[in-house]
């Protein structure tokens, strides 16, 4: 269970650092690069762990999806960037995606 735990806040972390990427404006606004750094730092160190005792492939495909789909929220939520029914089949046919990855292993 705590692999597991471990990925989804580093997803968290990954979003997070996204969205400070966002309101850096092209890193022409210098504070939330720091918000960029700490986001993929903690990201990163929080998959790496996770790949101790996950394999490699699915934990990538959870990282890479959850973060596309939970981007594409935190968009819609904060900066008006639509979630519209093109968006959201895509969202489920990469979860799908993601469970046949683990079906497979």
């Amino acid at each position: 269970m705590v692999p597991y735990v471990l990925l989804g806040v580093a997803v968290a972390f990954e979003v997070f650092g996204d969205s400070m990427m966002k309101l850096s404006r092209g890193f022409t606004r210098k504070a939330p690069i720091i918000g960029i750094v700490v986001g993929y730092v903690a990201a990163f160190t929080l998959m790496a762990q996770t790949l101790e005792s996950l394999p490699l492939g699915f934990v990538y495909a959870v990282w890479t999806s959850a973060g596309i789909a939970l981007t594409a929220v935190v968009g819609a939520l904060f900066w008006g960037e639509g979630l519209g029914a093109k968006k959201l089949v895509g969202i489920a046919v990469i979860i799908a995606g993601v469970v046949l990855l683990k079906m497979g292993a």
